[in-house]
């Protein structure tokens, strides 16, 4: 209610969904699966475009700027990220990136994080905050769901899948 940007009368808001139980009395395999579990929430309300954020950070980030740049960019999804020091980077998962930041390579809290080309000292992190054209994200996650070895995770599953068959970018908050 306190986030004043968004427009009611044109249909937008933020739900948050508490976990629950919606399949075979069985908690959320991993962050992909979290969300295809309320993909019903999704279908309802039709959006275009889709944020997903973690419970458990602390931040202040203007969501807006994110979702234009994902649109402008024409990107399937989008990945909030920053540089953090190498030495913290294996607690993240770390990206590699072309010249107009499409992610080109994706690890999940890797042993050996690769630094950035230009800064070998820092690495180019996931805050886990994305954004998904609506219609990509309920196939991709149907998709992943189909998979008996996917951990259904974004971050060790969908995202290093997806940087090598959809334009995956990212976008910088800093």
């Amino acid at each position: 209610r306190s986030w004043g940007f968004l427009e009611a009368s044109l249909g937008e808001y933020v739900d948050i969904v508490p976990a629950q139980q919606q399949r075979d009395e069985r908690w959320y395999a991993g962050t992909a699966d979290a969300v295809h579990q309320n993909l019903d929430i999704l279908r309802e309300s039709r959006p275009r475009y889709v944020m997903v954020l973690a419970g458990d950070h602390v931040y202040k980030m203007d969501y807006g700027v994110l979702l234009a740049e994902h649109v402008e960019r024409g990107a399937d999804m989008s990945v909030a990220c920053l540089q953090v020091p190498l030495a913290d980077a294996c607690e993240f998962g770390v990206m590699t990136v072309d010249a107009r930041d499409r992610i080109v390579g994706f690890e999940e809290k890797p042993a050996r994080p690769k630094a950035l080309p230009d800064q070998p000292d820092r690495a180019l992190a996931s805050m886990g905050i994305y954004a998904f054209n609506a219609e990509f994200l309920v196939e991709q996650l149907e998709r992943d769901a189909a998979d008996p070895a996917s951990s259904h995770d974004f971050g060790k599953d969908m995202i290093p899948r997806l940087v090598h068959s959809a334009y995956v970018h990212a976008h910088r908050f800093e």
